[in-house]
Parts: structure tokens; sequence; C-alpha cells
């Protein structure tokens, strides 16, 4: 966020910006708890927990009842980047997932998919999510792959 402030002085009105950092660890906080989403025959659920500076969540989708995907999830915040770093391990060993968030204001979360190489190479990948919190116990994921919104889903939480 920027904030613009005038200031009066003996030569007229200037005018000084000065941004505000947003504390992306405790905006963190907001998804502590469990959180579902619902549509047609398909149920998404979230369970987030604190982990240090950071959180650990469990993921699960399921269809009429069966557990069709799971993964566990581990989100650290980086003091040197000010963004949260996350990974993701698939149950079904098919690989992990990196992924870069930030917060651009109070309530939207940015996040998007990484592919790390090695150290020195860090590429992003086309896919993003956007998360907007409407109140406290809704938000509003949207998923985008290569700019173009595939899915929006709301979760609503539960605990």
């Amino acid at each position: 966020m920027i904030v613009v402030s005038l200031v009066l002085g003996t030569n007229g009105i200037h005018a000084q910006t000065t941004e505000t950092q947003l504390n992306q660890v405790e905006l963190l906080k907001q998804y502590f708890g469990t959180w579902k989403s619902e549509y047609k025959d398909t149920t998404q659920m979230f369970v987030f927990t604190p982990y240090t500076k950071g959180m650990q969540g469990s993921y699960k989708v399921m269809t009429k009842g069966k557990i069709i995907y799971q993964c566990k999830q581990l989100w650290a915040y980086d003091k040197n980047s000010d963004k949260i770093l996350g990974m993701q391990f698939d149950k079904s060993a098919l690989g992990v997932a990196v992924y870069l968030c930030w917060f651009s204001s109070k309530n939207v979360n940015e996040t998007v998919g990484l592919i790390i190489r090695d150290p020195e190479h860090i590429e992003k990948t086309n896919e993003q999510w956007k998360e907007e919190f409407k109140s406290r116990d809704l938000f509003i994921q949207s998923h985008m792959v290569n700019n173009k919104t595939v899915s929006v889903r709301t979760f609503m939480r539960v605990k």
C-alpha cells in the first residue's frame, strides 16, 4: 500500500509518498483452520496449522466420498524476499510443487508456481492463484493458467 501525504510548506503544497509494508506472517494466519469448498460431487478440504513463522497444511480432494488427490504442504516466511515459500508433497509421490506467495493487500494473497532447477535457476510456471478473503470465514480462490482463469472456488471455514 502506498500512502500519499500532502505537506504544506512555505513554497506551497508538496506530495510525499511512503510505502507501508504488509506483515506477511501475520496475514498468513488468516488461513489457520479447516476450509471446505464443494462443487458438483467434489469436495476440497484444506487444514492449516501454525508452524514456526509459517504454516503446515493438508489438502485433499474427494469425489463421491472417495479421495482422489491428497498432499501435505509447508509454508515458510522468507525475510530476504518478504514473501512466503511453499512446498507441496503429493501422497502419490508424483512430485513436489514449489510456490511463492505474498499478500498484495490485507485481504488478497497471490501465489505463483515455481520450477527450481537449482538454487540459481528459479523460473515461474504458467500457474497462478489469487485468494481474496471476503470475511474471516470465507475466501474466494481463482486459479489461472497462462493468465486465463480456469476455476473459481469459494472456501468456507468449518473450524
